[in-house]
């Protein structure tokens, strides 16, 4: 089956409220939509988020790369030679990940429903039926963010995102404990600075909210300052996640080596896709951290799906997931993926297992 052409849709997905971070506040995802065709007829589907504050992509951008680059390297390629295909698109185009998601996607996609399975029989088979997810509370008021909190307990949600660095530390912690207080002690509370802080501020705020019983702080300083998290993961009991910055199992290693990690925060679009994302959740098991595998709100139920299928492959997903399609106002395929009390269970249909609407498609494109 080999590939003969790959589409690249530019789409805009509008979010149901505003996400405020301490790096930018969206108010819609950009993403690519990608579709592989092949000789035989059959058609992949894949789909990734592009945020430029992240990894640098922009629609423009991975569209331009998919057409000149990426598709030219793959056409006449056996679509179920995934390792080859991800080897060819890092020799032909280095970092780009969320843009190589999409199409790894979209391979993954065509690969199962040629054999006819859906995705996570050809990712390994299923450790568990379905994997539970995060509510986000992007609110800076202490008691909006309380009330936000309370919207996703209503729904079934277990797990509680709070984002913080956006004002000054004592707010962030007048945050916290207002979401602790509203969400009761059982629920999961994992708070997400990106990047906000110093190191210093970083273990000030952290010692001062263990009382709240975090479960693990996201990427409490700067991505590029490895010395500055381990000093961090030394000196607070809350577990510290990289996220900006650790994008695949080369990061992991040089995380673990510094003792600047207690977890990760694994995404399909710093992975470049499903195979590369496999492999580090290796070697996180491996060194016996945490892990949790973050969507990105305002993602489609395509890129949610392959997160989904991953997901219930992972025996080492133990700080289960951050899939959000149920931050995005609309989609583009006929029948949504949303959670269910809290949790999204995987299509049992061949491949991803989402069929894509194309009216809808022709109200999020951007390119028309």
């Amino acid at each position: 089956m080999r590939i003969t052409t790959i589409e690249a849709i530019p789409i805009e997905i509008p979010l149901i409220r505003p996400l405020k971070m301490a790096v930018a506040t969206v108010h819609h995802r950009d993403s690519v939509l990608v579709r592989v065709h092949t000789d035989e007829g059959l058609t992949g589907l894949g789909e990734t988020v592009l945020a430029q504050y992240f990894t640098g992509e922009t629609p423009a951008a991975a569209k331009h790369a998919i057409e000149e680059f990426l598709a030219p390297a793959l056409e006449g390629m056996d679509a179920f030679d995934l390792h080859a295909i991800v080897q060819r698109m890092d020799r032909v185009l280095s970092g780009n990940s969320a843009t190589k998601a999409a199409v790894d996607i979209a391979l993954h996609d065509l690969v199962a429903k040629a054999l006819n399975v859906p995705l996570y029989k050809l990712l390994g088979g299923k450790v568990r039926d379905r994997v539970y997810s995060t509510w986000h509370v992007v609110a800076a008021e202490p008691e909006q963010a309380a009330d936000e909190a309370r919207e996703g307990l209503a729904q079934g949600f277990r797990a509680i995102k709070v984002k913080l660095g956006t004002q000054r530390l004592e707010v962030d912690l007048q945050r916290v404990r207002a979401v602790r207080e509203a969400a009761g002690a059982d629920i999961l509370l994992r708070p997400d600075a990106n990047q906000a802080w110093t190191p210093a501020e970083a273990i000030g705020f952290l010692r001062a909210a263990e009382e709240y019983g975090l479960q693990f702080i996201e990427q409490p300083v700067k991505r590029t300052d490895m010395a500055g998290m381990a000093a961090v993961a030394r000196a607070v009991d809350t577990a510290v996640a990289p996220d900006e910055g650790l994008f695949n199992a080369e990061d992991a290693l040089h995380y673990i080596r510094a003792g600047a990690a207690d977890g990760v925060v694994m995404k399909l679009i710093k992975t470049g896709g499903l195979v590369e994302a496999q492999r580090l959740a290796s070697v996180v098991q491996a060194a016996n951290l945490g892990l949790h595998l973050a969507g990105m709100p305002g993602e489609t139920s395509i890129c949610a799906a392959a997160e989904v299928h991953l997901a219930v492959t992972l025996p080492g997903l133990n700080w289960d997931s951050g899939i959000a399609t149920h931050f995005a106002q609309r989609d583009v395929v006929a029948e949504r993926l949303l959670p269910v009390e809290g949790a999204y269970l995987p299509p049992e249909k061949p491949g991803l297992g989402v069929e894509l609407d194309d009216a809808a498609l022709a109200r999020c494109r951007t390119d028309r």
